[in-house]
């Protein structure tokens, strides 16, 4: 009877634990996402407007002087990859999230989709071996670090943006910039994390639906067109302080053109 008793409370406490566990795990969120939009469409569009520009010595309607209203939500067409492209999350994969959120820009840019997932991991491959061959090490990239990579592996240019609020992330979303943001993955309310998530993230920030940043998180295979909350999103985003070795530094951001 004893023994009976004994195992009737192991089970509740089990059942009890599992249930406080699952209220403690993060939901997630659903929103109905804006149409994608290509590069190419804030390109054109940008052209258009110049052209349409009225001359300094003709006369002006009084709408053109009105400040346009601003977009009210918006999703970047960026093509997702995981950072551990064949479900291999070993080192290097377990560390590329910066490789695999630079990759989804430079195709996003180029209007280009991944192929498989061999290739995707070929290419996540060599901008590895690159920093092991240049650097001698593959490692946590601070924001800094991380823009001296994108440019020594591409003709592009790169701003960090700091001081970082829901504002300005919406402002250069809305110039067709997605941006790239690194994170303490341990805040980040993502579900889909293993163990809490990782010390520290970076992920690519690609749309905006009221108050909901629309995500490209490569730190899991479910990360294509992720949501986080503005508040969650926001007070995660840091930068990585290698002296200390964790996600604590500036709310920064990482702009590629």
């Amino acid at each position: 009877m004893k023994k009976k008793l004994i195992l009737g409370l192991i089970l509740i406490f089990l059942v009890g634990g599992f249930f406080v566990w699952q209220n403690k795990k993060p939901k997630l969120i659903a929103v109905d996402l804006p149409v994608a939009q290509n590069y190419q469409d804030f390109v054109t569009s940008t052209q258009e407007e110049i052209k349409d520009e009225v001359k300094p010595d003709e006369e002006q309607p009084e709408e053109d002087f009105a400040i346009k209203p601003k977009i009210q939500n918006i999703n970047l067409n960026v093509p997702f990859i995981s950072q551990a492209p064949s479900a291999n999350w070993e080192q290097p994969y377990q560390d590329a999230c910066e490789e695999a959120s630079f990759l989804m820009l430079d195709y996003y840019y180029q209007n280009k989709k991944f192929s498989t997932a061999a290739d995707t991991e070929k290419l996540i491959n060599t901008l590895v071996d690159w920093q092991l061959t240049n650097w001698g090490v593959h490692a946590n990239l601070p924001a800094q670090e991380f823009k001296k990579f994108v440019e020594k592996n591409s003709t592009y240019q790169v701003e960090l943006v700091y001081d970082l609020n829901q504002e300005k992330i919406k402002n250069i979303l809305q110039t067709g910039q997605p941006l790239i943001v690194p994170a303490n993955g341990k805040k980040l309310a993502n579900p889909n994390f293993k163990n809490g998530g990782p010390e520290y993230h970076m992920l690519v920030v690609k749309g905006y639906v009221d108050d909901k940043f629309i995500t490209n998180d490569p730190g899991t295979r479910l990360g294509a067109d992720f949501i986080y909350s503005s508040d969650n999103l926001l007070d995660s985003i840091a930068d990585w302080n290698a002296q200390d070795k964790k996600a604590d530094g500036p709310k920064i951001g990482i702009i590629i053109f």
